[in-house]
Parts: structure tokens; C-alpha cells; sequence
């Protein structure tokens, strides 16, 4: 073993290739049944499971403004509406279309501002690809609201297993794609999921259990994102379960928080959810809350199941990368910034650059 293999290892981790039967898993179809199992654990014992209401989601565009970004760009200001027998809700976003590239590519962001890419929508434009931008905050209040909020109150829930606010998130970037797929200007062969921090989290998570999603995009997403929990530094499940953040899981989770070993799961089985589809994980290399050298392990300990699908998943290079290096040849794709835990356009670059080398 090389010293990363060694160090996955040291880690202990549940075994991502072996189905609850204990039969080996070896082809496709029998990931595709592993990957509902893990599908099912993700949801009891970490994130929650969504509404089970039969919903119906519609677009309204309240106004156009056709000459965005100077007139590079036509942006429509949507409603997204959702309603079930016995609940509704409406949250804002926009879409932004670049003009002279139809269809186009798409991002579906998570923000944590209305400004579109959070401040960075030109670029994106720019480089010929279309944006549906949702606020977090408009979805599901980022704050202890005892899920009073938005989504939050759309359904019943209990204190186990109902979905928390990351999978609410996840789920309503599901219901933008749903009013949004069949739109001429998208190309619907071409979509990424994308977020920052704990929008990445969400990120993940909407990749995970959405295949419409080609490639997600998870930027220093940390514990409870691509970060391996075992053996993990910094943020910790114990961290997590402060007030606000609590309500971001399931409350299953927190029953782990002070035994680690017994977690049925590690970040890897979240991230081995887009085998047969693409991955793109960024880190920043002095985010120590977030742990950069556990978010690259937890890519290499997912790599089996990208493997099983036929493709290569984070290209082995036998040791962590070093600040300013990325790894585009797989379908998992990496890149370790210099500098601290921010968003900022040298990983939107990469994120480009890896978008076009793999076609997606």
C-alpha cells in the first residue's frame, strides 16, 4: 500500500464495496442495489428523508430583464411554486441565460446571497454557461426555527429520521430542475449542482440523490461533506450539533457524535453516490476546520465505486497534492487552493476547466 492507502486504513472505515448481505459488490447492477442501500442509510441515520407528499412544482417569472450583464445575458426573476393536497410554498431564483450559446450548459447554485453566483455571475456567463440561483435562506431559514421556516413547515416530521435543512435545500434545488429541464435554452445532458461550505453539503447531497445532476460540485464542504469523519481534524459531529446547526441533519446523527466507530457510514459513501456520473471537490489548503487532507481521502476511499462503473474515479497519485495542483483526469476531479475556507475565482476556474475537459 502506498501512505495514502495506509492512512484510509488507519481510518477504519465502513466497507463501501460490500452490500448489507456481505456479498462483494463487482458490477453495475450490484452497485446500482448497494447504491440504494446507502441511498437509505444517508437518509435515516444522517440527513433525513424528504417529504413523502406527492408534489407538483410550477415556474412563475415575475419580470425579465433581457439585457443582463450589459446585454450578454437575459435573466428571468421566478417564483418556484410547490404544492401538495395539503401544503404550499413559493421560493425565489433566478435563471440567467447567456446569449448566443443555446442550449447551454447549466450550474444550479446554491447562494448564500440573492446575487447570482454570489457576485460571481458574469464570469460564469462569460464562459458560456446558464445559471438558476436560489438563495439558501429563501428555502429554509438558516437559523434555530424549530423548521418553522420555508420548507421547513411543508410536512410533519419527527425527531429521527425527517429530512434536516441540508436535504431541504438539496431537495428544492431537485424541484428548480424539475420546472427547468424541459426549457429550450438548457441543455439538459449538461447539469451541475454546486455550493460552498455548507451549501456544499447540500450539494452533495442533491447530487446523491438526483442522477439528472451530471457533475456536483462540493467546494470545502468539510465534516458532514466530503470530509472523512473518522480520524478527521478540526469541525467535529460534536461541533455540529450547536443550536442552529443542528437542524441541518437528521436527529439520528448526533448519536454518534461521541462514537465515531459506530457510525454505519463515512463521508465516502455520500460521495460514491455519483459513481457514473462526475464529482468535483475543491479545498482550500489552511482550511483546518474543513480538513483538506480528509476531503482528498474521502475522494480516493469513493474511487471503488466510480471504478465499478466502468470510469476512473480521483486519479491515484500515491500522495496528498500540494497546494495550487488539481486532478482532472477522473470522473472524481480535485483541486487544493492556497489560502483559507472562501469561494473564490480560482476554484470557479478549475470548476470551468474540469466542465470542459470531460464534456459536461
Amino acid at each position: 500500500m502506498n501512505p495514502l492507502e495506509q492512512e484510509l486504513h488507519q481510518r477504519n472505515l465502513p466497507e463501501l464495496m460490500r452490500q448489507n448481505s456481505k456479498e462483494p459488490v463487482e458490477t453495475p447492477a450490484q452497485w446500482e442495489r448497494r447504491r440504494q442501500e446507502i441511498g437509505e442509510i444517508l437518509s435515516r441515520e444522517f440527513a433525513g428523508f424528504p417529504t413523502r407528499l406527492a408534489c407538483r412544482s410550477q415556474k412563475e417569472v415575475v419580470r425579465i430583464d433581457r439585457d443582463s450583464y450589459g446585454g450578454k445575458a437575459e435573466t428571468q426573476y421566478c417564483e418556484l411554486k410547490i404544492r401538495s393536497d395539503f401544503s404550499s410554498a413559493s421560493v425565489p431564483f433566478t435563471l440567467t441565460l447567456p446569449k448566443g450559446s443555446s442550449p447551454a450548459p447549466i450550474f444550479f447554485y446554491l447562494a448564500f446571497t440573492p446575487e447570482i453566483a454570489d457576485g460571481i455571475g458574469e464570469e460564469v456567463i462569460d464562459h458560456g454557461y446558464a445559471i438558476a440561483n436560489v438563495c439558501y435562506q429563501d428555502i429554509a431559514a438558516d437559523y434555530f426555527d424549530g423548521h418553522m421556516t420555508g420548507l421547513g413547515r411543508f410536512c410533519t416530521r419527527n425527531p429521527y429520521d425527517s429530512w434536516g435543512k441540508l436535504r431541504i435545500w438539496a431537495w428544492c434545488m431537485s424541484r428548480i430542475a424539475d420546472v427547468l429541464l424541459d426549457d429550450p435554452g438548457i441543455d439538459q445532458k449538461k447539469t451541475a449542482v454546486m455550493g460552498h461550505s455548507r451549501l456544499g453539503k447540500a450539494a452533495l447531497l442533491a447530487g446523491a440523490f438526483d442522477t439528472r445532476f451530471g457533475l456536483t460540485v462540493s467546494c470545502q464542504s468539510g465534516a458532514g461533506g466530503a470530509a472523512l469523519l473518522r480520524g478527521k481534524t478540526g469541525e467535529q459531529i460534536e461541533n455540529l450539533y450547536g443550536k442552529g446547526s443542528r437542524l441541518w441533519f437528521a436527529g439520528n446523527f448526533f448519536q454518534y457524535r461521541e462514537d465515531l466507530e459506530k457510525l454505519p457510514f463515512d463521508s465516502h459513501f455520500l460521495l460514491a453516490m455519483m459513481a457514473g456520473r462526475h464529482l468535483y471537490v475543491t479545498s482550500a489548503s489552511r482550511d483546518d476546520w474543513a480538513d483538506p487532507r480528509s476531503e482528498f481521502l474521502g475522494c480516493l476511499a469513493a474511487s471503488p465505486a466510480f471504478e465499478c462503473m466502468g470510469s476512473m474515479g480521483l486519479e491515484q497519485k500515491g500522495r496528498y497534492l500540494q497546494p495550487g495542483e488539481f486532478s482532472h483526469k477522473g470522473d472524481i476531479g480535485y483541486f487544493l487552493r492556497e489560502g483559507t475556507h472562501y469561494l473564490s475565482r480560482d476554484d470557479w476556474k478549475h470548476v470551468f476547466a474540469y466542465r470542459k475537459q470531460h464534456q459536461i
